[in-house]
């Protein structure tokens, strides 16, 4: 604009102040003298005053725009041309944009959803009668508080808006629009329909939720993004169910077939996502504690991979006790942990041994009649065996001095 317009007359108009300025308007708080009624008006700016093609477009904007009763679209009051200036007066907003909301700070996944659900049925009413918005954004998206219990939406700047698939770019071929927000097919100057704003919504959905668009940096970059990029998984920002991801990449898909087929379907599943169970965890496995002996009638539990504390224990770092199996009966257990014990076994049969040479002797020393042998002398003579008297041939009387129970056999005199 050449100069600001505050403080002077448009028509019935008097203009109180600039709500805001943009690439070919400039948005005016102003008062309807004639009714008294607080407006938002809307110029051109002087420089496209004399441009056929803007002018064809501010037009098509006032009729597109009060063509459309929705109640989260702004209402369009007046439209006219004063002094050669064009204005659209429409219902003055008090509140603020979606985008001073946001100021890089992500809103609620319940706010966002419901400021968000709102606009989707503006821009899905918009297209069923075959009008494309284009300039979905969070700067046209007004909030206000005044007007209900809850905060409403409207929809603003319809000056992009088209019928069916032509008037996207200027006759020169530039872009007209937010390439922040714009969906590639807008971007290359192919054919637009309803999936374009959804995908800008998509695009705005990411903005709500993360405080950022998808894709930032110089208007090149910010470009390419949108047409050779996947969007970034806004889980990579914030803390939010996995399942937004696909949400916002399907929302954001460079082909408009694989799109949401309208903007509350978008919305519906972002809501769904956004209120599923997050992903169960496995709970970590309980440490297991034995505080007393098992009973034998408990079955053994079954062996585990990880080596689990003594039953037998009730120290939880206890090594664990290994039970050798029962020994049968009748046999000898004698282990490698009884290896100092090794002596014991021939000293038994030792002892076994001698007793049976003991009880041999006594067996055969008693008489025929089974009277018990009589104890002798250590220093007795020998017993003398033969025919004769008693005494020993050769009339020798050979004595022993060896003691029992050693045993001296003489042999009987040959005839």
């Amino acid at each position: 604009m050449s100069e600001d317009l505050t403080g002077r007359r448009l028509g019935h108009y008097r203009i109180d102040g600039v709500l805001g300025k943009g690439g070919m308007s400039v948005m005016y708080r102003a008062t309807d003298i004639r009714l008294g009624r607080k407006v938002a008006l809307k110029v051109i700016a002087e420089h496209l005053t004399e441009d056929p093609e803007f002018r064809e477009r501010f037009v098509d904007e006032a009729r597109n725009t009060s063509a459309i009763d929705h109640a989260n679209v702004v209402p369009l009051y007046d439209f006219g041309e004063v002094d050669g200036l064009l204005y659209i007066a429409m219902r003055l907003v008090e509140g603020s944009d979606l985008a001073s909301l946001i100021k890089g700070e992500p809103l609620a996944p319940q706010r966002a959803i419901s400021l968000l659900s709102q606009v989707a049925e503006a821009l899905d009413n918009l297209h069923e009668r075959g009008l494309v918005h284009l300039d979905v954004k969070p700067a046209n998206v007004l909030v206000t508080s005044r007007e209900s219990a809850t905060e409403h939406i409207y929809v603003a700047d319809f000056g992009l808006t088209r019928r069916g698939a032509t008037g996207h770019r200027t006759r020169g071929g530039d872009f007209l629009g937010s390439p922040t927000y714009a969906a590639p097919e807008h971007l290359r100057g192919e054919p637009v329909d309803g999936r374009t704003d959804a995908y800008s919504l998509a695009c705005v959905l990411f903005a709500c939720l993360s405080g950022r668009p998808p894709f930032q940096g110089q208007v090149p970059e910010v470009i390419q993004g949108h047409l050779n990029r996947e969007p970034p998984a806004l889980t990579e920002f914030v803390s939010l169910p996995p399942a937004i991801d696909d949400v916002i990449r399907r929302g954001m898909s460079k082909q408009p077939g694989q799109r949401y087929a309208s903007c509350r379907e978008l919305i519906a599943a972002a809501r769904q996502a956004l209120t599923a169970p997050p992903r169960p965890v496995a709970p970590p496995r309980p440490q297991q504690t034995f505080q007393q002996f098992p009973s034998p009638q408990q079955q053994a539990p079954a062996p585990r991979p990880v080596p689990q504390p003594s039953h037998a224990s009730h120290a939880s770092h206890a090594e664990p006790v290994r039970l050798r199996p029962p020994v049968p009966a009748g046999s000898t257990a004698f282990g490698k942990e009884r290896s100092g014990n090794r002596w014991l076994a021939p000293v038994l049969v030792g002892l076994v041994a001698v007793g049976l040479i003991i009880g041999a002797i006594f067996f055969l020393s008693n008489p025929d009649d089974g009277q018990p042998p009589q104890q002798p002398e250590s220093t007795g003579p020998s017993i003398p065996v033969g025919p004769g008297s008693g005494e020993p041939s050769g009339g020798s009387k050979p004595t022993s001095k060896k003691q029992l129970p050693s045993i001296s056999v003489v042999a009987p005199p040959s005839s």
